[in-house]
C-alpha cells in the first residue's frame, strides 16, 4: 500500500456486486453481472490493458482484512442492495482507503471508484457512492418516464445506450491507468479554460447529452459534473456552484421534457442548472470588471429543433431562458443541427469564442475598407428571403450605403464569425420578414442587442424590421427593442424606408 500522500501503483479492477444481481437471465446462461464483466474485461483488453487483473467478488465475500489501495473500484449497484449486507462494513473501509491521499494526488484517487447502476439506485442508501462518476446501464422509457432494465445486449434500439455507457466506463478507467503510469504528479483538476459543464437533460435529450459529452471528452476536455448530483435542493446547489466555479463554459440542452422536479420543491435540476449558471454569468461579469486578471465564462443554450408537444411549463421556462440570454453578451441561445452545436461548443474553447479578437482568414469575405467611408447597414434575412430582400439592397446601394449581408455557405463558426462581424462594424440593421417566423426574428433581435459582447464600441443609429406584406408578429416585442416598425402594409415600396434613412441624415 502507498504511504499518506502518495498515489499506489494500480494493479487490479475490482467489481463488486450482490448475488441478486447475478441470476441468470431468462433465456440466457449468464447473469447480468457476469456478462458486464465479460464485456468489460474485452473492452479494456482492446484498449491495450490486457495485463490488467480483474475480479469480481460478491460484497457478502469481501473481508476486510484482504482489502488493499492498489484497485480500481467498481460497485455494480441497483435497487437490490442492502445497506446491511455482509461485506457492506469492507467495502466502506476500501472506499475511505483509496480515498484518504491527501494533497494535489486526492481528486486523481478519488475516481479509482467508478459506480454502474444495473438499475435505480437510491444513493441516500450509502451516500459514501454517491461522490463519484456514476454510469447509468438501465433504460429510461421516453413515453412512461420509467426506468426499466437492460437484459438483451444485442439487436435492439434500446442497447445502444447500454454500450455507449460501457465504453465510457472503459475509456476512464483507461485515462486512470495512464494517469497512474506516469513518474511526476500532475494536479487532479484539467485546466478552467479546457473544462465544460454539461448541465442535465430531460428524458428525451439523454441520448444526445451522452453523444456531446462522448465528443467533448474525445477532444480531451474535462467535463463536469462528475459526481452523482445529492438529492436536497441546498446541496444540489453547493454542488453546481462548485462545479460552474471551475468551468470556462456551460452547455445546456434543452428539448420537450422540463425534467424530474427536486424533491420538496416544483423547479426541476435543469431549470435550477440553467438559473444557477445565469446567476454565475453575472457575478463573473462584476468580477471580471473589477480585476485585471479576467475568467472568462459563457454560456451556451440548445433548443432542440425537434420540439413539438410541450407542456405550458416548458414554454415558460423555454421563455425565460430567451429573456435571461438578451441580458448578457455571454450567453447564446441556438436552435441548430446538434452537430452544428458541437462545432460550435469546440470553436467557443479553441479560439476564445466572442472573447477571441483575433480576425478569421475567410475565403469570399472581404474586411470593409478603411478609405471607404460610407455608412454601413447590415441587411439581415433569411436564405429563404434572399431574392426578394434584394430590393432593399439596391435601394440602399443607390442612397450611397455600403450594405453588408449574411453568408450561407461554408463552415458555420465561418457563416457565425461573419454575422458577428457585420453586427460589430455596421452603422444600422434591417432585418426583413418575408417567408421566416416571428421566433426567428426575435432571435436576430436579440442578436443585435448583445453587439458589444462580439467587440461592437459605438451605438447604432438606426435599426429595424421590415415586414413584407401584412404579418402576424409580436409588435408590442419589436417597439420594446427601441426597433423601427418598416412596411406591413403590402408590396415594397421605397417610401416605407424613408423614416429609417432619414436618421442618417441628421
Amino acid at each position: 500500500m502507498g504511504s499518506k500522500g502518495q498515489m499506489s501503483e494500480i494493479k487490479k479492477i475490482l467489481v463488486i456486486y450482490s448475488a441478486l444481481d447475478d441470476q441468470l437471465i431468462p433465456g440466457d446462461s449468464k447473469g447480468w453481472v457476469t456478462s458486464f464483466f465479460k464485456f468489460f474485461s474485452s473492452l479494456l483488453t482492446h484498449m491495450n490493458f490486457p495485463e490488467l487483473l480483474m475480479e469480481k467478488i460478491e460484497i457478502g465475500d469481501l473481508k476486510k482484512n484482504e482489502i488493499k489501495d492498489d484497485v480500481i473500484l467498481i460497485p455494480v449497484v441497483s435497487d437490490q442492495w442492502d445497506p446491511k449486507a455482509n461485506g457492506m462494513s469492507a467495502l466502506l473501509a476500501l472506499i475511505k482507503k483509496i480515498t484518504s491521499v491527501q494533497g494535489q494526488m486526492a481528486e486523481r484517487n478519488h475516481i479509482r471508484c467508478m459506480v454502474v447502476q444495473k438499475s435505480v439506485f437510491d444513493f441516500n442508501l450509502i451516500p459514501q457512492l454517491a461522490n463519484f462518476t456514476s454510469y447509468q446501464l438501465y433504460e429510461i422509457d421516453r413515453i412512461t418516464g420509467l426506468p426499466h432494465e437492460i437484459n438483451r445486449f444485442f439487436g435492439s434500439e434500446a442497447e445502444k445506450n447500454y454500450w455507449m455507457k460501457l465504453i465510457d466506463l472503459s475509456f476512464d478507467v483507461s485515462q486512470l491507468m495512464m494517469i497512474n503510469r506516469e513518474l511526476e504528479p500532475k494536479p487532479g483538476r484539467a485546466l478552467r479554460e479546457r473544462t465544460i459543464y454539461l448541465a442535465e437533460v430531460g428524458k428525451d435529450l439523454v441520448i444526445q447529452r451522452d453523444m456531446v459529452r462522448r465528443e467533448l471528452r474525445s477532444h480531451g476536455y474535462e467535463v463536469l459534473p462528475q459526481k452523482y448530483l445529492p438529492v436536497d435542493k441546498s446541496s444540489i446547489e453547493m454542488a453546481i456552484k462548485d462545479d460552474l466555479a471551475n468551468a470556462r463554459l456551460s452547455i445546456h440542452l434543452i428539448g420537450e421534457d422540463y425534467g424530474k422536479r427536486i424533491d420538496g420543491h416544483d423547479i426541476s435540476i435543469i431549470d435550477l442548472q440553467n438559473e444557477l449558471a445565469h446567476e454565475y454569468t453575472g457575478i463573473m461579469l462584476k468580477e471580471n470588471a473589477k480585476n485585471d486578471l479576467k475568467k472568462p465564462f459563457g454560456r451556451l443554450i440548445w433548443l432542440s429543433p425537434d420540439i413539438k408537444n410541450i407542456t405550458e411549463r416548458q414554454k415558460i421556462f423555454i421563455e425565460n431562458i430567451k429573456t435571461e440570454a438578451a441580458l448578457y453578451n455571454e450567453t447564446e441561445v441556438l436552435e441548430i443541427d446538434l452537430e452544428e452545436m458541437k462545432s460550435i461548443i469546440i470553436e467557443e474553447i479553441e479560439s476564445g469564442g466572442r472573447f477571441n479578437t483575433k480576425h478569421r482568414e475567410i475565403n469570399g469575405y472581404v474586411a470593409p475598407s478603411r478609405e471607404d467611408l460610407s455608412k454601413i447597414i447590415y441587411l439581415i434575412y433569411d436564405r429563404d428571403d434572399k431574392e426578394e430582400s434584394q430590393k432593399i439592397l439596391k435601394l440602399l446601394q443607390k442612397a450611397h450605403f455600403r450594405v453588408v449581408q449574411p453568408i450561407f455557405e461554408g463552415e458555420l463558426m465561418d457563416v457565425r464569425y461573419i454575422h458577428q462581424e457585420n453586427l460589430k462594424r455596421c452603422d444600422g440593421v434591417i432585418i426583413y420578414y418575408g417567408k421566416t417566423s416571428d421566433a426567428w426574428i426575435k432571435t436576430k433581435l436579440q442578436d443585435v442587442r448583445k453587439a458589444p459582447g462580439f467587440g461592437r464600441s459605438k451605438p447604432l443609429r438606426a435599426k429595424a424590421v421590415y415586414l413584407e406584406g401584412e404579418k402576424t408578429i409580436d409588435l408590442a416585442f419589436i417597439l420594446n427593442q427601441k426597433t423601427m416598425i418598416l412596411g406591413n402594409k403590402g408590396p415594397f415600396k421605397s417610401v416605407y424606408l424613408d423614416s429609417f434613412l432619414a436618421l442618417f441624415k441628421k
